[in-house]
Parts: structure tokens; C-alpha cells; sequence
């Protein structure tokens, strides 16, 4: 990822936490994973990084992205706390 947010693909990646990006930039099968989203579930995943309380469950988050992880635990995890 570049400084305007754009990735080598092309795709902007606006109004990310700085936390969940750099581990999008750091992590290319959780970038891809992010990529595949659709908006809903992007929105989703960026208001549950907004909540985030630690690196560690930031770190999470983004691994959850990595494809064959199912992120909705992560999602559901959210409205149990």
C-alpha cells in the first residue's frame, strides 16, 4: 500500500483504522480476504477495529481475513461483549 491508500491492485482503501491497514499492508492473504468482502461486511469488520481495545485483537482481526477463516466469529464475538 502506498501513502494515498492504494494498494498495487489498484483498489482504495479509505477510512481504514491505521491499525487494520498496516496489517492489511504486512499481511497479502488477509488484503486479498479484505478484497472479497462486500461492502456490508466491510463496514462491519471496520466498526469492529474501531472497538478494538488491543494490538493483539486488531492482529486477530486482520488473520480473520485470511481466506478458509471464517470472520463471522470474529463479527459475533463483537455482539456478545
Amino acid at each position: 500500500m502506498d501513502l494515498n491508500g492504494i494498494t498495487e491492485a489498484g483498489a482504495v482503501m479509505q477510512n481504514l483504522p491505521i491499525g487494520l491497514g498496516m496489517n492489511l499492508a504486512m499481511n497479502e492473504p488477509a488484503m486479498k480476504g479484505y478484497a472479497a468482502l462486500t461492502e456490508a461486511e466491510k463496514e462491519e469488520l471496520i466498526m469492529r477495529c474501531r472497538d478494538a481495545s488491543s494490538k493483539g485483537e486488531m492482529q486477530r482481526i486482520a488473520d480473520s481475513l485470511v481466506p478458509h477463516t471464517d470472520i463471522s466469529a470474529i463479527i459475533e464475538e463483537a455482539d456478545i461483549l
